[in-house]
């Protein structure tokens, strides 16, 4: 399948078993740019096998050996390119992408590194982002370079050195849809799971990564107590030293403070040790502050959240979110919002306002945000003459757009809420014609009623 002109031959590869509502997409998205595509079934009983050879991939057979690694280690001892792109069959990349991922390949090809981390994007049945990290899916074909473990494998040297890796998760991402219908496998799927961490766990009981994936399994299937059981081991036997990559202990220590933050009747004296540990193992992590300000935001407690979100936002600021900060990434947001009623509880108009007009950039039908603002610029009530109002208003305009009825009405409507009735007696008569004005039923007057 050799592609002419390529200066990089890359092998596409992946194991696969009963996929074939997926193959097909799986075997298209990157065949332009592909020198060459491995299949390697695991024991399929559908057309996955008779798809992939129709679509052109070199398709080879490995005996399923409770072992993600071993057969993924079989895939690449098949491959002949100088790169692979090992994606599984429900993973994908963009069209446009597929020819970025070629080109960047070729671009640091002569840098020295061993493989690539992309972005990588969680897709729920409405093919709406859910989640956010990181994974390496693009690296050299090296004969010491394989994946390690059964479950939850990862890549690594067979010579114990330290592989050099490329960021390229602002140019690249990869998409996963394998928790689409999860409920159809996901029984069988979670069984097959723990079976394999426990075996891990067996011959390496100290395995602090592991006992953290078995966490993970625990709650999923909504075993909080037996699930922060295993994040505690896990921090127990963690060494003293973490590598400032390790995304999986980060994770782990996030997931353990979430759990303990959650309950009522938890104290921040109980959950502050957790946390202080977490943040001297990882300090350029977002998380745990984040975590932290949610706490304090929910019982009421505006200074120390304001204190810890800013601290959040700060950090994922000036370290981004490679290997770091995935729930502040996926839920930034709402740290804006919160941290736009604490703002405004503690009085602090003008960071209630700068954290609002962010906030609204993103997402400009949220009433609370905008209320809240409006309250802000609108403190002085009834002194506000209309030149001002129409200062104000201008400032809206650069998040609304007043061409559209429903940004209009959104407007009005949340100055009335916020019982700012001269401003939207004032927006009324600004941006309605008399012919709207008298169909929708809107006051133009300051205390009026505005029926909408």
């Amino acid at each position: 399948m050799g592609k002419k002109g390529k200066k990089v031959r890359i092998s596409q590869c992946m194991i696969v078993k009963n996929e074939e509502r997926n193959i097909e997409k799986a075997l298209s998205w990157g065949k332009a740019v592909m020198w060459e595509q491995i299949v390697v079934d695991t024991g399929s009983t559908d057309r996955t096998v008779e798809l992939a050879q129709k679509l052109g991939a070199k398709v080879f057979y490995f005996p399923w050996k409770d072992d993600f690694s071993a057969a993924k280690n079989f895939a690449i001892s098949k491959a002949r390119g100088e790169w692979i792109a090992f994606l599984d069959a429900d993973e994908y990349m963009e069209p446009g992408d597929a020819l970025k991922m070629a080109e960047v390949i070729e671009r640091i090809s002569g840098d020295g590194f061993d493989g690539v981390s992309t972005g990588c994007q969680q897709i729920d049945d409405e093919g709406r982002i859910f989640a956010s990290g990181t994974q390496i899916r693009f690296f050299r074909n090296q004969s010491d370079v394989r994946y390690r473990r059964r479950i939850h494998e990862q890549l690594e040297s067979i010579t114990g050195r330290e592989l050099r890796v490329g960021d390229v998760t602002r140019e690249l991402s990869v998409f996963h849809t394998g928790y689409q219908n999860a409920e159809i496998e996901g029984k069988n799927k979670n069984e097959r799971n723990r079976r394999l961490i426990l075996e891990e766990l067996r011959e390496k009981p100290d395995n602090y990564e592991m006992m953290g994936y078995m966490g993970d399994e625990c709650l999923g299937d909504g075993e909080k107590a037996e699930a922060e059981q295993w994040y505690r081991r896990a921090v127990e036997f963690m060494p003293l030293t973490l590598k400032s990559y390790d995304q999986r202990s980060a994770v782990t220590f996030t997931k353990l403070l979430r759990l303990l933050t959650e309950k009522e009747t938890i104290s921040w004296n109980e959950a502050e040790p957790l946390y202080q540990k977490a943040v001297e193992a990882f300090p350029e992590e977002a998380d745990f502050d984040y975590i932290a300000g949610h706490f304090f935001a929910s019982r009421g407690q505006a200074q120390p959240a304001v204190k810890h979100l800013e601290m959040a936002i700060g950090k994922l600021n000036a370290f981004g979110c490679y290997n770091k900060a995935l729930l502040l990434a996926a839920n930034l947001l709402e740290a804006y919002d919160m941290l736009v009623r604490c703002f405004y509880d503690l009085g602090e108009d003008s960071k209630c306002m700068s954290y609002g007009a962010e906030y609204l950039k993103y997402d400009k039908y949220n009433m609370g945000v905008l209320s809240r603002v409006l309250k802000v610029l609108l403190s002085n009530g009834e002194k506000i003459k209309e030149k001002e109002h129409g200062t104000i208003l201008d400032f809206f305009s650069k998040l609304y757009d007043f061409g559209s009825l429903k940004d209009r009405l959104f407007l009005v409507k949340a100055a009335e809420r916020s019982e700012c009735q001269n401003f939207a007696g004032y927006a009324v008569r600004r941006l309605f014609t008399d012919e709207e004005r008298e169909k929708l039923k809107l006051s133009t007057r300051g205390h009026g009623e505005t029926v909408l």
